[in-house]
Parts: structure tokens; C-alpha cells; sequence
């Protein structure tokens, strides 16, 4: 087969430099473990230096068997069984391209670019003269270096799959390019299981279903949001991805949309923000993680390589309903990319250990950490806001509204409940504070227009005049056509109509969206079981359309407004209890998680979410700066305001 020499050359030269180079220093990477992003009660600790570490494979007395893209397959072991290693040994040191790894009964499988090998019990004794015992089962595969890393996955079936990405970043396959292929361990009865697999480098089965999911990354060069990553489903053989006729998802790349794909294209199962490169994965079935994360995926975003804003570099967990179909998606363990856009970790597979904590391989820093849960608590990373930056002293701070002109508006809701304890603080420019408006019952979301503050009071929306602080009811509970539950967040469109959203009780009886005209005209625009659970923050997404956060599921949705039948599009999950929204003048959007504390970022509104801020009790409405550079965060439970610098 002949190669392309420049491709040759270049990749030789990748892992000469990969060879010759050190990984980073062991104690850096302790150090920056303070800057991941970890839920209550887990835990990551460095479990083992691994130079290059890639695909991991669990052997049957704890021994961990670790490939690279390089020339070696390195064996860790854990003796005395404190979860962290003892020792790493090369087992191996003449490969091409080892990345994939697997055990399957007491024999080492390793898929190397051009072949598939298997090696004899190495659980049993790692000084064994692996180079000599060596069986080639299979050395058939494309001998190209473009997408060359292999994954190998030890089916239920007793079967053998390894992925096959596409030689190039977009062409025509041959043979079995840009598929699955099964076979028996002992390499007879090779088959296609797959088609259409641009590049995947993680295969897992679903316990209880048994079928097999797996990663794909999408074409490159599209632009910096297209196409989406993918995680896809086979159930069954035969079935094609997709790929070239689709990009990923049902993108189409502008050169190949004079092909015709096939008419049982099967679509992904979930999609990610694209070039986020999502990798290795396991579907947990531990007992040590709360019982929440039994059957969930955990996945290895490895991260961006070539867009100018990075995104990725987290641990995603994927969650199913009772029906074993994908439920939502959303960061588990982030904190490898700061918010500033500096990379120092890049995540790239997951291995469950037999006392349920996971491992996760980083071939960017050459380690393998360990995840582990105990519940206890532990330090958050550094808050993102100083002293300097926080004022105190409200009462359930809820929303906030910065003028141009430096001037900030507060809604502070008082005790909850109690009706006319609520105000709105006016904080000026030079930071003195007075009260604009008081007597108000519950103030919530508010917004600004000509001058006018209009703010959500539990049951009516009140209009102020930011001058004097004098006080309007432009709807009021009866004006409703039903008696409006829990009145909460303002948006309000150039043409000066306002949509007030209606959260409803806890199981969002009585929700709702709401559009009061110039003319003082209501109208009911999204019914309660239209789709949104408990519709909370609103931010207009163009003149017919608004975004909406559903502060009872965590989910983001589109709802378009302007034609006579209202439709909603279920956008992005995974933010809690969603609860702002606000675009800064980059096009960022920005979600706070009020039932976590978390503040989201995302490059467009179906991006992967990126968590930026954590460790508030109570991230409310956020709000931009005056100057546009920095987020106001009200934390209603703590009474206190943040001004987070954004980048």
C-alpha cells in the first residue's frame, strides 16, 4: 500500500518530538489538580505517571495495560492495592502506533496501526519475553497514519471490535475505512459491524441492553461550531453512521452535498460542541459513586486542536431515562481549560476500578488520575470573585440590571413570602447605594427600557421610573388569564413589548410565558406542558424568538414567538436549576444554575456547556457589567453580588 510520504514524515516526526520530550512535572500536575471543578464528595488524586498514556485495559489482578501513539504499552501496577501505583513497566517497545488495548480471557490485545497482536498472560509475570510470544491475529488494517490510533473494545458477544477512522479529513472510504469490524479473539470471521465512522476512539456496551455506543468526532475546517461531536448507538450490525455524505449530526460539508447518502442513515444518540474531540468512555456500574451515577456514561472530552476559542478538556457525564435512551449531557469534571483559555490537562480515557473508582488517562501531561467519591467534603477551587468584587448586605438578592451609564439595579425579595418587604436598590456609579423603589412583594427578574425599570413581583409586573422610583402596575394578578404562581424573570424586545415568565408551583402547575404590548395588551405566548417545565430566565434570541432556561429540568430551549403557533426547541441541559441567561458582546451565552451554584458558558446555545464559575449557594438572574467585561452574580442566599471578570 503505498503512503503518503509527507503524511509519513510529518507523524514520524511527531513521535520523535513525543519521544525525546519530557511530560509535565508530576508535582505541576498535583498542583493544578486545585483548578478542576469536582462534585461534592468526589474526589482526584495522580494514580500513576504513564508517559503518553491513551487507551487503558483492566487485567484480572488489578494490573492496568496502557497504550500510546507512540512505539510502547506499559503495564501499572498496584500491589498493595492503596489505589496508586507501585510500579510502571514497559512491557512493550517496537509498536506502530499502540493505542489500543484490551484483555480479554488472561491475553493482552494490542491494535497498532497496521495490525492487531495479542500477548500471553501477562497478569501472570510482566518479565516475560512479550516481543517473542507475540501472535498476529489480524494485519489487515489500513496502513495509513491519518486518524491511525486504534480502539479496541471487548464486546458481550465474546467478539473483538477495533476502530477504523477515515484516512483523510473528508474523502470516499475503501474497504473498511471509517467503520467498526468485529472478529473472534483468535482474528477469524472478520466482519463490518459498523459504517460511516469518520474517527472513533471510545466504544462501550449499555449494561442491561448490551448495545454497543460509541464516540465520533466530526469533519474539520467547517468553522468553529460545525459539526457537532458525536455519540452514537448500534444495537445491532449493518447499520451506517453517516459518514462523508453527513460531516456530523446532519451537517453536510459544502463539497460533498452532491452525494447521496443512504436512506437509513442512523443518527447520533447525543451530540457535542464541536472539536471538543470526544474520546474514551465508560458506562459506570460501581458501586461507589451515589446511586444516581449507576448506568451513566463518563466521557473523555480530549479538547480542541485548532479552534481559536479551545473548548472541551472536561469529563462529561451522560445520564439515560428508564427506558435506557440518553436523558441529558452535561460537564462532570472540568477544569483543565481555564476560563482565560489555558489548556493544562487533556482528558482521553476512562477505566472503572473493581472498588468503582474510575481512572482517567491524559496523554497531554503523561498520567493516569484517579476519580473517587466519599462524600465528605472538600476545598473548592479558589472563588471566583475577590472580596474587591463583592458587595453584601442584601436581602435575597435576585436580579440585577447595569446601565451604560455605570448605574446597577438590584431586586431584593426580603423574606420570601411576606408581602411588601421587597425593594429595588439602586447602586450608582461611584458605588453609593439607595433605595429606588419599596413596598413591593416578592421582586424578581427586572428589566430596562426607556428609562423604565419593569420588574416580575410574584404575582403582577410593576413598572419603575428609574428617576424618581415611582411605581406603575401595568399588569396586575386579574389582568392574567389565570392567577399567575410564581411570576420571574423580564425580557423586553426593541419594540417595548414584555415577556414575563411564570415558573409555576414545584411540579409546574400554572406555568407559563406571558407578552404584555405597548398598549397594555396581554397575551399568554406558551402554555403550561407546552414543553417547559418551569420556565424561569428569558433573553431574547432574535426579533421572533426567545431563549428559554427551565429552571425545573436544567434544560435550555428555543421558543419562536412570532408566527401564530408557538413552537419550542429543546436546545442544551445539564444546568440545574437554570436560571439566567444573558449574551455578552463576543456572542457568548451565559446560564447560571441557581440549585448549584454554577455559572455555564457556551459558544452558542447547543454547545457543550463549559463551566466557568462554581461554589456560589445560589447563582440568580446574572446580568451583564456596564462595560460589558465582567458577569453580575447575584447570590440570593448568601445576600452578597459578584463582578466575575469574563474572557
Amino acid at each position: 500500500m503505498k503512503k503518503n510520504p509527507l503524511i509519513t514524515g510529518l507523524v514520524s516526526a511527531m513521535f520523535a518530538t513525543l519521544a525525546t520530550s519530557a511530560w509535565a512535572d508530576i508535582n505541576d500536575v498535583r498542583a493544578n489538580l486545585s483548578k478542576l471543578h469536582v462534585p461534592e464528595g468526589f474526589h482526584v488524586e495522580v494514580y500513576a505517571e504513564v508517559p503518553g498514556a491513551r487507551q487503558m485495559a483492566l487485567g484480572t489482578n488489578g494490573n492496568v495495560y496502557v497504550g500510546t501513539r507512540g512505539s510502547k504499552v506499559y503495564a501499572v501496577v498496584d500491589k498493595n492495592k492503596d489505589h496508586k501505583a507501585d510500579q510502571v513497566v514497559t512491557i512493550l517497545d517496537d509498536l506502530s502506533v499502540g493505542n489500543g488495548v484490551a484483555m480479554v480471557d488472561g491475553h493482552l490485545y494490542v491494535a497498532e496501526q497496521h495490525r492487531i497482536t495479542r500477548y500471553a498472560a501477562p497478569d501472570f509475570d510482566l518479565t516475560l519475553p512479550f516481543k517473542a510470544m507475540r501472535e498476529v491475529i489480524y494485519d489487515k488494517l489500513p496502513d495509513k497514519a491519518h486518524h491511525g490510533w486504534r480502539y479496541l473494545a471487548a464486546g458481550p458477544d465474546n467478539k473483538l471490535y477495533v476502530t477504523l477512522g477515515a484516512p483523510c479529513n473528508i474523502c470516499d472510504p475503501v474497504g473498511i475505512e471509517a467503520s467498526i469490524i468485529r472478529m473472534n479473539p483468535d482474528g477469524s470471521q472478520v466482519e463490518t459491524f459498523a459504517k460511516g465512522v469518520r474517527n472513533s476512539v471510545g466504544m462501550d456496551f449499555q449494561p442491561g441492553t448490551n448495545t454497543l455506543f460509541f464516540t465520533d468526532n466530526g469533519v474539520d475546517l467547517l468553522g468553529a461550531d460545525v459539526p457537532h461531536d458525536e455519540l452514537n448507538a448500534a444495537p445491532k450490525a449493518g447499520l451506517h453512521f453517516g459518514f462523508p455524505y453527513y460531516a456530523g449530526g446532519d451537517a453536510r460539508d459544502p463539497n460533498w452535498k452532491n452525494k447521496t447518502p443512504p436512506a437509513d442513515v442512523t443518527k447520533p444518540v447525543a451530540e457535542f460542541q464541536a472539536h471538543t474531540a470526544n474520546l474514551g468512555f465508560k458506562f459506570y456500574t460501581g458501586k461507589q459513586f451515589p446511586a444516581e451515577y449507576q448506568g451513566n456514561a463518563v466521557i473523555a472530552q480530549h479538547g480542541s486542536w485548532n479552534r481559536k476559542v479551545p473548548v472541551g478538556y472536561q469529563l462529561v457525564r451522560v445520564t439515560f431515562d428508564a427506558q435506557q435512551q440518553v436523558k441529558e449531557t452535561k460537564p462532570f469534571i472540568d477544569g483543565w481549560l481555564s476560563a482565560e483559555g489555558e489548556v493544562w490537562g487533556r482528558p482521553n480515557d476512562v477505566l472503572q476500578l473493581p472498588d468503582g473508582s474510575l481512572l482517567v488517562s491524559d496523554d497531554y501531561n503523561g498520567v493516569i488520575y484517579r476519580v473517587s467519591y466519599d462524600g465528605k467534603t472538600h476545598s473548592v477551587a479558589a472563588s471566583p470573585a475577590s472580596e474587591a468584587n463583592t458587595l453584601s448586605g442584601f436581602v435575597m438578592p435576585e436580579s440585577v440590571f447595569a446601565t451604560p451609564e455605570g448605574v446597577t439595579y438590584v431586586s431584593e425579595i426580603g423574606e420570601f413570602g411576606k408581602l411588601g418587604d421587597g425593594k429595588i436598590t439602586r447602586i450608582a456609579a461611584d458605588g453609593t447605594r439607595s433605595t429606588l423603589a419599596d413596598g413591593l412583594n416578592d421582586p424578581k427578574g427586572l428589566d430596562l427600557f426607556n428609562g423604565q425599570l419593569y420588574v416580575a413581583d410574584m404575582d403582577r409586573v410593576v413598572r419603575i421610573d428609574a428617576a424618581s422610583g415611582a411605581q406603575t402596575v401595568i399588569a396586575a394578578a386579574s389582568a392574567f388569564p389565570q392567577k399567575p404562581v410564581f411570576l420571574n424573570d423580564i425580557e423586553i424586545d426593541g419594540l417595548g413589548n414584555v415577556y414575563v415568565s411564570d415558573s409555576g408551583d414545584d411540579h409546574g402547575n400554572g406555568a407559563g410565558i406571558f407578552k404584555i404590548a405597548p398598549d397594555g395588551k396581554l397575551t399568554q405566548v406558551l402554555k403550561a406542558k407546552a414543553g417547559i417545565k418551569r420556565p424561569n430566565g428569558l433573553l431574547m434570541d432574535g426579533p421572533d424568538r426567545l431563549l428559554v432556561a427551565d429552571f425545573g429540568t436544567g434544560k435550555l430551549f428555543s421558543v419562536q414567538i412570532g408566527s401564530k403557533k408557538t413552537s419550542v426547541t429543546l436546545l442544551n441541559q445539564g444546568f440545574g436549576g437554570a436560571d439566567g441567561l444573558v449574551r455578552d458582546a463576543n456572542g457568548l451565552l451565559y446560564v447560571s444554575d441557581w440549585a448549584g451554584g454554577n455559572v455555564w458558558q457556551l459558544t452558542e446555545p447547543k454547545a457543550t456547556p463549559q463551566r466557568i464559575i462554581q461554589g456560589y449557594q445560589s447563582a440568580a438572574d446574572i446580568s451583564l457589567s456596564a462595560d460589558g467585561k465582567s458577569l453580575l452574580i447575584p447570590d440570593m442566599k448568601a445576600g452578597t453580588l459578584h463582578t466575575v471578570p469574563i474572557h
